[in-house]
């Protein structure tokens, strides 16, 4: 249960976070600002949707539900309970129905050019880095979109995961 009010309160904390920044956001008319702001509310939407999926998966591992059974805390389609807890050691939980497995090759075509999205790879887990300013232009001190970071990203982020957590998830590495 700790793990649950730990993720509630970010939660909590990143509603009043957008709703400071959209106040904000109708109150100035600096359009730089409004830029800002508005980079700044997409990362806060992409860190809510992914705790509230953590939320989500947790209540599962929480209250499994057996065949017997037909409560379901969080039902969704076609989704069977996981009877696992989250660990910070696992990977961050994704809908079963929105995940795409990527081959390298797949992944190194998403490279944020010629209007396709920027992806990366880490972990065996695919993000989406299209909007997030720390890859503006699709690339992120010298390293481009479209590759498997999980080395690199382990050298200069270590106990960072913190950082994954707010690129929303678009499927898994082969």
């Amino acid at each position: 249960m700790q793990t649950i009010e730990m993720i509630r309160m970010h939660v909590n904390y990143l509603v009043t976070q957008a709703r400071h920044d959209i106040y904000s956001l109708s109150t100035t008319s600096d359009a730089t600002m409004k830029s800002l702001l508005l980079q700044r509310l997409w990362d806060t939407l992409s860190a809510i949707q992914f705790s509230t999926e953590l939320l989500a998966n947790e209540a599962k591992t929480s209250y499994p539900v057996f065949p017997s059974q037909s409560f379901t805390p969080f039902p969704s389609s076609n989704q069977q309970p996981q009877n696992t807890p989250v660990t910070s050691q696992q990977t961050p939980p994704q809908s079963q129905s929105n995940q795409r497995t990527f081959t390298v090759e797949e992944l190194a075509t998403f490279t944020g050019k010629n209007g396709r999205p920027a992806y990366i790879a880490v972990n065996g887990i695919v993000y989406d880095v299209t909007n997030n300013r720390a890859w503006a232009a699709a690339t992120h001190f010298g390293l481009t979109a479209g590759k498997d970071y999980t080395q690199e990203f382990a050298s200069c982020h270590t106990g960072q995961q913190s950082i994954l957590a707010t690129l929303p998830i678009v499927g898994r590495l082969a």
